[in-house]
């Protein structure tokens, strides 16, 4: 028999061969032969046990990945895959979107997800942030204006619909339109006409509405801030972003990703993150989501990078102590001391975030469950009753 080790340190297999038909010893040839298609099959076995590594780290997204166009979007587990598989629902069908969920959570990147998977990715995706342009000016912003209209109106002006003719329009922060424009809008889901300011005569539009919000627009048709009838047509098929918080399990991967964006914008070093950096991000609150955490990051690196270090640690990206915790880096300060009241700041942090679910503090920290109790019990961080 002759036997040839696939792979090594340790072999993942073996090749085996074995004469049965006329039992003699193999040749020195055979022997070389055997471990060539050897290493050949430990170059395919690397790739196949990559792949399930992968698969076994949870890659929720990776068949719905496989379906749609996802640029920049970041993240793979089953919170962020549930999304997902609802934007594959609805992206082909030419009906209303309402994205609604917390600011900072990525409401706009969803919006272009949908549009950039629906039949009309060719044409423009036109985004306006209703919040941002006064209310006088909205109306003519939205659906244009003729020349005289208003006082800035001194030529024909193209507004957002017109722009987006054949695309999509988005309308971000759509609880923030007046009630007059909200009478227009509706008119234009209805009909698909519109008037542009100082016109009699209607104009046709071709484009699909993708509208959000971060408010209750439930609330607001209540208080009579929004209409019930635009709001039904608004949310013909309502989607969710999650909070940060909701996809902890994807912070790792996005901090690594804002990481080379911000080093890449900036001409700064790309640096890699500690395990203690990765931790903290994992365990800390972000209420402004996504985008509270592409900021810190962009912070933290720019401080790395100005101190000439090697990596993001934890003092460049939390340079101020929290919730009353001394700073490292107090006059007098023993390393074991601040590594100590570090761990316990973390671990403090971790079990909140986990709603004091032990097995999931030990699991986000990379720890056994027998040690994370007795952490508890050395920095006494028990249960008060």
């Amino acid at each position: 028999m002759l036997c040839a080790p696939i792979g090594s340190e340790p072999p993942c297999g073996v090749l085996y061969l074995q004469r049965r038909a006329q039992p003699r010893p193999f040749r020195e040839e055979d022997r070389a032969l055997i471990e060539t298609v050897a290493r050949n099959l430990a170059r395919q076995a690397d790739r196949l046990l990559a792949r399930e590594a992968l698969r076994a780290a949870g890659d929720a997204t990776r068949s719905i990945r496989e379906r749609l166009r996802l640029d920049g979007v970041v993240g793979k587990s089953e919170t962020l895959a549930a999304v997902l598989g609802e934007v594959a629902m609805v992206a082909p069908l030419d009906v209303s979107v309402l994205l609604t969920g917390d600011s900072g959570t990525g409401k706009s990147q969803l919006a272009w997800v949908i549009h950039n998977n629906s039949p009309r990715a060719r044409r423009p995706l036109v985004e306006i942030n209703c919040a941002t342009i006064p209310e006088s000016l909205i109306e003519s912003e939205l659906f244009g204006a003729l020349p005289g209209a208003h006082s800035t109106a001194r030529t024909r002006m193209e507004g957002k619909v017109a722009a987006a003719e054949g695309g999509t329009l988005f309308l971000d922060e759509v609880g923030e339109l007046p009630l007059g424009v909200q009478a227009k809008l509706l008119q234009l889901l209805q009909s698909r006409i519109y008037y542009p300011l100082g016109s009699p005569r209607p104009l046709r539009a071709d484009v699909r509405i993708i509208a959000a919000t971060n408010s209750d627009l439930s609330e607001a048709v209540q208080q009579r801030r929004f209409r019930e009838d635009l709001f039904y047509r608004l949310r013909v098929m309502p989607l969710r972003m999650p909070t940060l918080a909701e996809r902890r399990e994807d912070i790792p991967e996005l901090a690594r990703h804002f990481a080379t964006k911000v080093a890449s914008r900036h001409g700064l070093p790309h640096l890699p993150l500690s395990v203690n950096a990765t931790k903290a991000l994992v365990a800390a609150e972000w209420p402004g989501n996504v985008r509270q955490l592409e900021n810190g990051i962009e912070a933290g690196l720019i401080r790395a990078a100005s101190r000439g270090a090697s990596q993001l640690e934890l003092a460049h990206l939390f340079p101020h102590p929290h919730r009353g915790e001394p700073s490292a880096n107090e006059e007098g300060l023993t390393f074991q001391e601040a590594t100590r009241r570090f761990q316990a700041a973390l671990l403090r942090t971790t079990l909140e975030a986990s709603d004091g679910n032990v097995i999931e503090a030990a699991r986000r920290l990379d720890l056994a469950r027998s040690h994370v109790y007795n952490l508890i019990r050395v920095f006494g961080l028990g249960k008060k009753r």
